[in-house]
This record gives C-alpha cells, sequence and structure tokens, in this order.
C-alpha cells in the first residue's frame, strides 16, 4: 500500500503544501475523512481536499471506486429479464409491452433499436450517454445481471482508469462519465500531435471531468488550465488531477473570458482545445435550434482570437455535421480558417482507437498557418480497425461481473485476465497497452 501512500500525499500536498508524508501515511491508517488541515481552504479547495482523502481511503482498502448502479423498478426488470446479449425491446414479452405506454409507442414506430438494450460481452458496447442510468434510454443493460451498468462500469467503456473518481449527485455524475472524451482516444490524439509538432501546453475549455484533459495528460501534454461552468465536473477534475489550475466559471461572462486567455497567454499555451455542450447538434433527442448552449461554440473562438495557439482541438457530436444542413460545421471552419489556421474536420469511431465503446464523435484538428503542417497529419491512426481487433465488453468489465455493486466493493481474485482489464486496473502503462492490442 506503499504506493497508494506516495500518491496520495504527492496529491494532497498540492492543494495543501504543509503536508507530510507521515501524515498521510496516518490518514490512510485510519481511516478517517475529517481533519483540522483544512481549516484554512475556500470551499472549493476543501471539498477537493476531502474527496482526495476519501479516494485514496478507498484505494488503500481495496475498494473499487464509483461501483454503484441505479435501482430498477420491478416493471424495468421485468422488462429486460428476456432480453439477451445484442437485444433489445423487441425481445419483451408482449404481455410486458402493454404494461408500459411508451413501449407501445416504440412498438408502433418499430425502430429505436437501442432502448432497453443488453451490452453484448462479445462486442464494443453502444455509446455510453448521460442516461445510462435506465435501461429504456439506450443499450445499458448488463450483459449477464438484471441490471443498468454501474459508473465505474460507465467509466471504464469511457477509458477512464479505476483511479479515476467521480464526485456529485447521480445526475452529476451520469453526466460527467456520459459527455466525456474516452481518455484513450484523447491519448492518441495529444500523443500524435506532441510527436509530430512538440507542442506540450494545453488550455481545456468545457472540459467537464477530464476525459480529454487526462488523456492529453497521459500524452505528456501539460494542462495549464481547465474551465467548465459545472462545480461537481469541476471538483472531479482537481481531485484527479490536483496539479491542475481549474476555473469553475462561465465562459460567456466576459471576465472568465479574459481571465482565461490571461493565463494561456502568459503561460504560452500550444493547445486550446473543447468540445462546446451539444444540446441542439445531438442525435440522441430533440434538437433545440434556439438553446442558448448551441452558441457556446463562439465563446470558444473568442478565446482562440486572443490566444492564437499553435493547435486547436474541437470536439463534438456527430450530430454537428447535419445541425441546419451542415451551416453550423461549415462555419465553424470558415471561423478557424479566418483566424488564420488550416482546418481539418473527421469523424472519428472509438472502437477504431482501442476504445470497447462505439462512438463516434467529430473531431476538428487545426494548425496555425505558419507552422506549414497541415492538420491532417495531427490525426492519429486506427489501431483497432478490424472487428476481430476491437476490444469487447468482456474485455473491458468481465471481472466486475462477479462484484456486488455498493460503496463498499471490493476487487475480488478470479481468473479474468485481459490487457483492456489490466490498463484500466493501472496493471499497464499506455504505451504497453497499445502494444498488446496490437499483437
Amino acid at each position: 500500500m506503499k504506493k497508494y501512500t506516495i500518491e496520495f500525499y504527492n496529491d494532497i500536498k498540492n492543494i495543501i503544501p504543509t503536508f507530510t508524508i507521515e501524515y498521510a501515511e496516518s490518514i490512510l491508517k485510519k481511516g478517517v475523512e475529517t481533519y483540522n488541515c483544512l481549516d484554512n481552504l475556500n470551499d472549493f479547495e476543501s471539498k477537493v481536499a476531502m474527496m482526495i482523502i476519501k479516494k485514496y481511503i478507498a484505494l488503500y482498502n481495496g475498494y473499487i471506486l464509483n461501483h454503484t448502479t441505479s435501482k430498477l423498478s420491478d416493471l424495468d426488470i421485468e422488462m429486460i429479464e428476456t432480453v439477451p446479449q445484442g437485444g433489445n425491446w423487441k425481445h419483451i414479452r408482449q404481455e410486458t409491452r402493454q404494461k408500459s405506454k411508451r413501449l407501445q409507442k416504440i412498438a408502433q414506430t418499430g425502430g429505436r433499436t437501442t432502448l432497453y438494450g443488453r451490452i453484448d460481452y462479445n462486442k464494443p458496447s453502444y455509446t455510453i450517454t448521460t442516461c445510462f442510468n435506465r435501461p429504456g434510454n439506450g443499450t445499458y443493460v448488463h450483459p449477464i445481471h438484471n441490471r443498468v451498468i454501474s459508473v465505474r462500469e460507465a467509466a471504464r467503456f469511457q477509458t477512464f482508469q479505476d483511479d479515476y473518481y467521480f464526485y456529485g449527485n447521480k445526475k452529476e455524475i451520469l453526466n460527467q462519465v456520459g459527455n466525456a472524451v474516452p481518455v484513450f482516444l484523447a491519448y492518441q490524439i495529444g500523443k500524435k500531435i506532441k510527436d509530430k509538432i512538440g507542442c506540450y501546453k494545453s488550455v481545456d475549455l468545457f472540459c467537464g471531468a477530464g476525459g480529454m484533459t487526462t488523456g492529453f495528460k497521459k500524452a505528456g501534454i501539460i494542462s495549464l488550465l481547465g474551465n467548465d461552468i459545472d462545480k461537481s465536473a469541476c471538483i472531479t477534475l482537481k481531485v484527479n488531477n490536483p496539479e491542475i489550475n481549474v476555473l469553475c466559471g462561465d465562459i460567456t461572462q466576459q471576465a472568465i473570458k479574459n481571465k482565461i486567455s490571461s493565463i494561456a497567454l502568459e503561460q504560452g499555451a500550444d493547445i486550446i482545445c473543447g468540445g462546446p455542450p451539444c444540446q441542439g447538434f445531438s442525435m440522441a433527442g430533440f434538437r433545440a435550434d434556439n438553446d442558448p448552449r448551441n452558441q457556446l461554440f463562439r465563446d470558444f473562438i473568442d478565446v482562440i482570437k486572443k490566444v492564437k495557439p499553435k493547435i486547436i482541438v474541437f470536439e463534438n457530436v456527430e450530430g454537428l455535421l447535419s445541425y441546419q444542413k451542415g451551416k453550423i460545421y461549415k462555419e465553424i471552419h470558415q471561423l478557424f480558417s479566418e483566424l488564420g489556421y488550416n482546418t481539418n474536420g473527421r469523424v472519428m469511431s472509438a472502437n477504431e482507437f482501442g476504445v470497447s465503446q462505439k462512438r463516434r464523435r467529430v473531431i476538428i484538428i487545426c494548425a496555425r498557418d505558419d507552422l506549414n503542417i497541415m492538420p491532417s497529419e495531427l490525426f492519429p491512426q486506427p489501431i483497432t480497425i478490424e472487428a476481430k481487433k476491437q476490444i469487447t465488453a468482456k474485455d473491458t468489465i468481465k471481472d466486475l461481473e462477479i462484484i456486488e455493486c455498493s460503496e463498499s466493493a471490493k476487487y475480488k481474485s478470479n481468473n479474468v485476465n485481459t490487457a483492456t482489464i489490466d490498463f484500466l486496473r493501472n496493471h499497464l502503462s499506455y504505451e504497453d497497452y497499445i502494444a498488446k492490442i496490437q499483437d
């Protein structure tokens, strides 16, 4: 357990510089979470420090972080118990369908084949969204259990490693996990950019819980600043990356925008990355043309105008391509071009990049004109494009199937040993994991 003592000490001293390694060790051994050392911190710092302590006490004692699931109604369980792996609402008994007006409407249309879906152990999962707490919202039913996947299982499909702790209430955590860029995909994007150009300092806007930030960090890119309006997401980001300057605030406010730009300029940001909220662009539900969040990409561009970084990485949902018949997508490219950037955008399928999830996202990479490099050269090459090489749900979560979901869930010894599980449990480095899945 010395490993966790050292990691705890290194993390907590970013919040409380006077912390000692001896004090860190005594806290983990005692297993209590209230201390005098928090007295001089502001509310945000205090909450972050408390959650760092909670996280490391759990890890020190062998607990699985966030392995909790949503309670289902009797009707929900009746619905899903007849659905096989890879199946959906069409496998629900006819008499059970009659108990749900929603199911009756779905049956009338005959579509939406991902709803009430059960994950197939032998394939990547479907997209993990912010609604994985209900079986009727997508394909979130566990492969062998009559429950939806746990937060930890969902986080694994997003390639967050098991020591990544999510803070917040149920809804906040659903949003953090479901909205994240898969960490392993972000790592490959960041590594390609760093290796090709030598950029190593980024500012992360609309950073959420830190999927892009963490992936870039693992690729050797330092985050100078992370910004988001969601306080719980900011706490999650800071708990897991306490060395990062986190600014919790509304980017539409000029004071926040000015602060972001000032830090980026003073500290020499090479990269600005981010994914403005996509409620109006998403294909997952109703598109709200008048949703003010649809205009947040303009605030992103306002920062670009001031900072003029070498590289821009812009992430969004696939629905952006067809929103307003592609007008907004073209406008984004045009605005970046007018600011002096070469642009290239494409849809990246996470399952082709070693992620066990069929998540498709639009990634736009822009390179400043004076760099004399085409942004198409900054996209990583797929590493699991062939179906036989793709990472499956079994590869990702099977070791957790024998463990009850609860705050006190602990790892158990079993014979499950895949490269993906080893990687997610921090037993393999990113480089070694890529080597293994490419064999």
